[in-house]
């Protein structure tokens, strides 16, 4: 079938498996003018949470069994929580789980690398810091990269290369993906999917200019501003209460939570747990990734991040649609005063804020 957008024509193949994944946008990006708008992932769409953990259980299932220590490795920013959720599904006894981050702490770096297509290119893994976690590294002997897709594979070839050089034990790698459109086989790794497949991309001759910034004009240290551990210094199993939620007043009405940025799984926990409790709840979350208003995305709200480092920030799919009320999601500790998405918000909808803490 073929799917036009502004940017140029999508050539993929008819599928119902994929249609139950994704639909389809399109970037302001010359590398990649095309986007799988993922409907599973809370990002671009306002998903269900039980959705969401249906997700994570699938993606868990298809790793090999194993008591073998296991380390879990997410990708910031859109696989922060697919990459946690698919870890505590899988629930394995010897395993913990760390996902890369764009954000500067001054914590030690474990290792960094580059995404060539991205529009954000830079990940961070910081050494963690909880000492039992820190000493499973050196016995390590499996690796599951989690991420929503993989295109060529090379980016993830190259961070084997560098996680070989920090896990001296690992033997065996994956890379789980929702979706993998990969035509070539690594040594490094095995590829595990919920759909594999090939599409081709024809580009529309247009300007691809953008003033977007997507990356800090000068590095800061964000230790006061993110000092908690939600899994960017590794974590296993999440546990939060949200007993100071008062239920009753929620009953029969429609909620959207919102995350922030890479701020993803605490958050989609507090949607499952409205939902579990009998209220109509749907999670999503705020992203740095520029897109066009085009196919499955709607609407754009753009402003400045909340981790006062002055990047571009958008939510799509939000404001064109009706919720009783909205609750907006922090692990920041304060906001900066160009952060105006709760002001943008409240000109259509009833908000309110979290400010969540891991301790």
């Amino acid at each position: 079938m073929t799917i036009e957008l502004k940017t140029g024509s999508l050539e993929i193949e008819k599928s119902e498996k994929l249609e139950k994944l994704v639909d389809y946008g399109s970037r302001i990006n010359k590398k990649r003018g095309f986007l799988f708008v993922s409907k599973v992932l809370g990002k671009h769409l306002p998903t269900k949470p039980s959705l969401m953990q249906k997700t994570y259980k699938d993606l868990a299932n298809l790793i090999p069994k194993s008591n073998e220590p296991t380390l879990f490795i997410g990708f910031a920013e859109t696989a922060t929580a697919l990459g946690q959720g698919v870890f505590e599904e899988a629930n394995l006894k010897n395993s913990f789980y760390i996902h890369s981050t764009r954000f500067q702490t001054s914590n030690k770096i474990f290792l960094s690398f580059f995404e060539e297509h991205c529009h954000a290119p830079s990940h961070i893994f910081y050494e963690p810091l909880d000492e039992e976690l820190k000493n499973m590294i050196k016995d390590i002997k499996r690796v599951v990269l989690i991420d929503d897709e993989v295109s060529t594979g090379n980016t993830a070839n190259n961070l084997v290369n560098e996680l070989k050089k920090v896990l001296p034990n690992a033997k065996k790698y994956y890379l789980l993906t929702i979706l993998n459109w990969a035509e070539k086989n690594y040594e490094n790794f095995e590829y595990l999917s919920l759909y594999q497949g090939n599409f081709t991309f024809t580009p529309k001759e247009i300007n691809f200019e953008s003033c977007v910034i997507s990356e800090p004009s000068e590095i800061k240290d964000l230790n006061e501003i993110i000092p908690y551990n939600f899994a960017r210094y590794g974590t296993k199993k999440l546990n939060l209460d949200f007993s100071f939620v008062k239920l009753e007043k929620l009953k029969n009405k429609k909620i959207l939570v919102l995350g922030t940025s890479e701020f993803m799984y605490p958050p989609y926990l507090f949607a499952k747990y409205l939902e579990e409790n009998g209220i109509e709840s749907y999670f999503q979350a705020t992203t740095r990734s520029p897109v066009n208003i085009d196919g499955a995305i709607k609407s754009k709200l753009d402003f400045k991040d909340n981790y006062f480092e002055e990047i571009d920030n958008f939510l799509y799919n939000v404001i064109d649609k009706e919720y009783d009320k909205i609750f907006l999601c922090y692990e920041t500790t304060k906001l900066p005063a160009t952060f105006d998405l709760k002001k943008q918000l409240k000109q259509k909808f009833d908000v309110a804020e979290i400010f969540f803490r891991d301790r």
